[in-house]
């Protein structure tokens, strides 16, 4: 009996043993698992090509600088035969105008873009429901050259008048068009060197009524561009029928609102004209030549 029960405390101990035993090494392999840093999964990355994009929304009509494109990184498989890759003629685009308007981060293709020469470059310049008209200018009305695609002028009328009175002939200027667009200057739709240049011609965009306006005004006198502060034309959108604004030559010269009799003469000096023994003395205008 006695060897009976030294054999049972025996088994009881060693189960416990075990049962201790198995705790001990399943906590410390919890707490080798807390202090092991956990195992990064692994990533597989799919090749990618570096392609052409916006770097920021750009409507139809913009003309292209560098700051607005940029290369990232796109998925091989979905790049297209007209994208834009690095390593292609991606500087090309400096200059040109999108003809469809593009979203951040959209590729950049040759069916978006108009460069200079294309057909349908000017139109794609062009805002929806404008149109382009040619004035002639030069060194005077066209501010010496100061002048460049992308700018906001005035168009000033200068005409003579004539009096229902039967009176001298008088001249006016008038403010015709406000806060215009300049398309191009001759054919330069852009400005890469920033030099002045006269030229002979200058394309504006205007709505349909007033390409009338100044086609008319073009047969009446001489049209002068008067350019427009930048800050004005961010500030928004300028009335589209302003006030009419008008100068009249008697404003400029006091002189001509007098009347002749009120009128200064003009100094004269007398000269003794001398044709054999006749002699003559006439009277001509201070620096008179003949």
């Amino acid at each position: 009996m006695p060897r009976l029960r030294t054999i049972l405390l025996l088994a009881v101990a060693v189960a416990s043993a075990g049962v201790t035993t198995a705790g001990a090494n399943r906590w410390l392999e919890a707490q080798r698992e807390k202090t092991l840093p956990a195992s990064a999964p692994v990533i597989v990355k799919n090749p990618t090509t570096r392609v052409l994009v916006a770097a920021a929304d750009l409507p139809a009509g913009q003309i292209l600088r560098a700051q607005h494109l940029q290369w990232a990184d796109w998925p091989a498989e979905g790049v297209k035969d007209d994208f834009v890759r690095q390593g292609d003629e991606g500087d090309g685009f400096e200059g040109a105008v999108v003809r469809s308007s593009l979203l951040a981060g959209e590729p950049v293709t040759d069916r978006r873009i108009a460069r200079p020469g294309d057909r349908g470059f000017l139109a794609a310049m062009l805002t929806p429901g404008y149109r382009a008209v040619s004035v002639e200018v030069d060194a005077a009305t066209g501010i010496a050259g100061l002048v460049f695609p992308g700018d906001r002028v005035d168009v000033v009328l200068t005409h003579v008048i004539s009096q229902e009175d039967q009176g001298p002939r008088r001249r006016a200027s008038e403010t015709v068009l406000q806060n215009i667009r300049v398309l191009a200057l001759d054919q330069r739709v852009d400005d890469q060197t920033g030099k002045p240049l006269v030229a002979k011609t200058a394309t504006l965009e205007l709505t349909a009524k007033q390409v009338e306006l100044v086609t008319v005004a073009a047969q009446l006198g001489r049209l002068s561009l008067s350019l427009c502060s930048l800050a004005s034309a961010e500030d928004g959108a300028v009335e589209q029928h302003p006030a009419k604004s008008f100068t009249l030559d008697s404003e400029a010269s006091s002189l001509l609102s007098l009347k002749p009799a009120q009128r200064p003469k003009a100094r004269e000096e007398q000269v003794t004209v001398i044709r054999g023994s006749d002699n003559q003395s006439r009277k001509f205008p201070v620096g008179w030549k003949p």
